[in-house]
């Protein structure tokens, strides 16, 4: 009868040792999933702002040409000058794109 009992107090701390193993891993697998999750968005975050920042130097040289071509006629560079500076400066989003869209209520007006 008391070899039984303690049969069964063995079977008993086994199973409690194998949910606490499984919760443990299940918990580990959920933080490294969540830890990529949050590097995978920095990076699409990071991404995006390069872009803007590209963006701006694209639409600054293309300033700088387009007056070349115009013989000197600056009036597009009193939009174009504005504009590419604000993409190359600005910690807001204001490329209009996928990732715009996907975080918008993170987008600051």
């Amino acid at each position: 009868m008391e070899a039984i009992t303690q049969t069964q107090n063995a079977e008993l701390a086994n199973c409690i040792l194998e949910d606490a193993y499984v919760q443990g891993y299940t918990d580990a697998m959920r933080k490294i999933r969540e830890r990529n999750r949050e590097r995978r968005e920095q990076r699409e975050r990071k991404r995006y702002f390069i872009k803007q920042r590209l963006y701006g130097l694209a639409t600054l040289a293309f300033t700088i040409l387009a007056v070349r071509f115009l013989d000197g006629d600056a009036t597009i560079a009193l939009f174009t000058i504005p504009l590419g500076i604000s993409l190359l400066l600005s910690k807001q989003m204001l490329i209009v794109n996928q990732y715009y869209w996907e975080h918008e209520d993170e987008a600051e007006f």
